[in-house]
């Protein structure tokens, strides 16, 4: 009976892996909005204790090909105990457009992220927010590209993040970050929808301010989903880009210990997922256990198994690098460790979750219901 269900989540998996394989071919779905005079917007940066990385993002975003009297730059620093607030000043001196404000207080029933960018909000006079994290840099061309996803019924849009590439761990993670960005769009092609995601996004101000913005939306430690299901309900239609002008690069993280809160603060968000998105990752979780039950019954058909994911797989993330224009050179060499890597941090990840360490990031601990301390 074991061996049949096990059978059974192999099977799943495959169709899942070879569907996502055709859904990613296809073509880009109303991405032609055409502007006579290029509309007002306003960027929100929510900044906390980004010392080692603001300098880097503002530096991107100063490069932006946008006219300069139709782009204002809101940066929130959020309570920094280091240089943040330092440097943003520095930096933004001669810029009249890049404005910095000092968040002290919540608003509603806003926390961390999500109340800086309420507070940003408040202060934007843009038709369109977009909404990157300090920790990224994107493309000269990100702005232009968003925008022609706004068709008249589109309220949302998001990019594709990855990581800088750089020693072996940044390169897995960098790998990585596209794998799970290549299912989102995946399923964006097909009109299933996912998530914005919230360090490269873009969003109408008519549609952020329908749902009452931040301060009126029950708080998520993934405040980008939480914004992304509350604008969706409203009738308003998602779009998602995978090429080079809307890709952002993340620093990437440089500690396992880092990286596991920063995975724990995903799956305790993913809880709020659609059914079908919450049955995919258990598949995916399921997988790896099930590999290894039919190996230790049947080892020849369980290497079998494990070589035709491994081939799909590395087809599938190969077309995403492709796709955003990336340096795939070395893959194979690169694509077999990732593919011990990527067993390793998933039985690292559930593992993690399960044991009862709060979630910490930037210094604050998250619960299900806000900042803890």
């Amino acid at each position: 009976m074991v061996l049949i269900i096990c059978y059974g989540i192999v099977g799943i998996f495959f169709s899942i892996q070879i569907f996502c394989l055709y859904a990613i071919s296809l073509p880009n779905q109303n991405i032609n909005q055409t502007y006579k005079e290029w509309p007002k917007v306003s960027i929100l940066l929510a900044a906390r204790n980004e010392a080692f990385t603001i300098e880097r993002c503002l530096l991107a975003i100063s490069k932006l090909d946008y006219p300069d009297g139709k782009l204002e730059v809101l940066i929130g620093n959020d309570s920094s105990e280091d240089l943040t607030s330092k440097i943003a000043k520095e930096f933004i001196s001669d810029k009249p457009n890049f404005k910095l404000f000092n968040i002290n207080h919540n608003l509603g029933k806003a926390a961390g992220k999500a109340n800086v960018l309420a507070h940003l909000a408040h202060q934007a006079t843009g038709e369109f927010y977009f909404i990157t994290d300090c920790d990224v840099a994107v493309p000269n061309g990100w702005i232009k590209s968003l925008l022609a996803c706004f068709t008249p019924e589109v309220g949302i849009a998001s990019g594709t993040t990855t990581c800088q590439t750089g020693n072996t761990f940044a390169n897995l993670q960098s790998i990585d970050w596209l794998h799970f960005m290549g299912y989102i769009k995946a399923f964006a092609n097909v009109e299933v929808s996912c998530t914005s995601v919230g360090n490269n996004m873009a969003l109408r101000a008519k549609a952020y301010w329908q749902t009452g913005g931040y301060e009126n939306i029950d708080f998520s430690i993934t405040e980008d989903y939480k914004l992304f299901k509350e604008v969706t309900s409203r009738n308003w239609q998602w779009r998602n880009l995978l090429n080079t002008n809307s890709l952002g690069l993340a620093s990437y993280i440089s500690s396992y210990s880092e990286l596991m809160h920063q995975r724990k603060r995903w799956l305790i968000g993913a809880q709020e997922l659609p059914l079908n998105w919450k049955l995919l990752l258990i598949i995916y979780g399921l997988f790896i256990p099930a590999l290894i039950f039919i190996g230790l019954n049947h080892i020849w058909l369980g290497f079998t198994i494990w070589l035709a994911k491994f081939l799909i797989q590395n087809i599938f993330i190969i077309s995403l690098f492709q796709k955003v224009n990336l340096d795939n050179r070395g893959a194979l060499k690169s694509f077999i460790i990732y593919e011990f890597y990527l067993i390793f941090i998933t039985i690292l990840t559930a593992l993690f979750y399960v044991l009862p360490f709060k979630s910490i990031w930037k210094g604050r601990t998250y619960g299900s219901k806000g900042i803890v301390s």
